[in-house]
């Protein structure tokens, strides 16, 4: 039997489209999850844990890690990778552009992780640096849009229908990082099969992104949701106090299975930081090493909105 590839957190948004690209590409595969249901090719384990991983990537073909959770969560689980990963064997580690912290302007895979903006950013930054020891490949993503993207695109979505999110002014000027969930993909099995791209940090976004205001005024076009409301900044002061706590109740209610579907999206501050935050990712490395071509933003898009509106 050939080896598998293991993809731990395969039940999130993104484990889920690189679970089914690699079943697409009839590629043997063991899904891991938190709670397994049974289903072919899933195996349940504790991802922070390196005595549990060790039994299910020995012998893996290659490893892809798209586990996320809380700070504790994600530096643990980076800990248990490093201390578990099968030898020879080629990870893919998702990490986030939000490494980069409080910089500004272009970007490229060269500039220090700072971590120095929430404790995302920083717990991000210290998984990384507990894979450095290992041939990892470290994906920094930035805003992971398209169909089924529940944070940046039905999230995004559903504040514009609203009239919630809009025209922001100068709050909205900063750089949307946009890349397509599908390009995520395919610079995970590019990563995958190409041994120039172990050890290697790679930014992933759209080589010409818009601004957030650019962004919601095409999105909004495409869900029927113009003309666009002018945003005052004490509005969405008022929506990032409403926010942390829309946000706690939120995650409270998934914990014990409620339905959050009534509850209106949170605006969090931490949103807000990012909107106007002036920083652009360098993608070329993700081009040249991995031959990246990227979905065009109408076409992503379009996509986006014709799932939201028949989702």
């Amino acid at each position: 039997m050939t080896a598998p590839i293991v993809v731990l957190g395969a039940g999130g948004f993104v484990g889920r489209r690189i679970v089914a690209a690699l079943e697409a590409a009839g590629e043997p595969l063991v899904a891991v999850v938190r709670r397994s249901r049974g289903a072919p090719h899933t195996a349940q384990a504790d991802a922070t844990d390196a005595a549990a991983l060790g039994p299910v990537l020995a012998g893996a073909a290659g490893v892809v890690n798209c586990v996320v959770g809380d700070a504790r969560s994600i530096v643990a689980n980076a800990r248990a990778l490093a201390a578990a990963a099968p030898a020879g064997a080629p990870i893919v580690h998702f990490s986030s552009m939000a490494v980069y912290g409080s910089a500004t302007g272009i970007v490229d895979e060269s500039a220090e992780p700072r971590g120095d903006t929430g404790w995302y950013a920083a717990a991000k930054a210290e998984a990384e640096r507990a894979l450095a020891g290992t041939a990892a490949t470290i994906l920094r993503p930035g805003i992971i849009y398209g169909p089924g993207s529940g944070q940046w695109s039905g999230r995004i979505a559903r504040l514009l229908q609203a009239r919630r999110l809009g025209d922001l002014g100068a709050a909205g000027d900063g750089v949307c990082n946009l890349v397509h969930a599908d390009d995520v993909v395919a610079a995970t099995l590019a990563a995958l099969r190409t041994p120039g791209a172990r050890g290697q940090a790679i930014n992933l976004g759209h080589p010409e992104p818009p601004t957030w205001n650019e962004y919601f005024l095409a999105y909004a076009r495409a869900l029927g949701a113009v003309p666009l409301e002018r945003i005052p900044r004490w509005r969405l002061k008022l929506e990032a106090l409403l926010g942390l706590p829309l946000k706690a109740f939120e995650i409270v209610a998934r914990k014990l299975g409620l339905s959050t579907a009534w509850l209106p999206a949170p605006i969090t501050p931490s949103l807000l930081h990012t909107l106007g935050w002036d920083l652009q990712l360098d993608v070329a490395k993700a081009e040249r090493l991995l031959g990246l071509r990227w979905r065009p933003l109408a076409q992503g898009l379009a996509e986006a909105a014709a799932e939201f509106r028949h989702g």
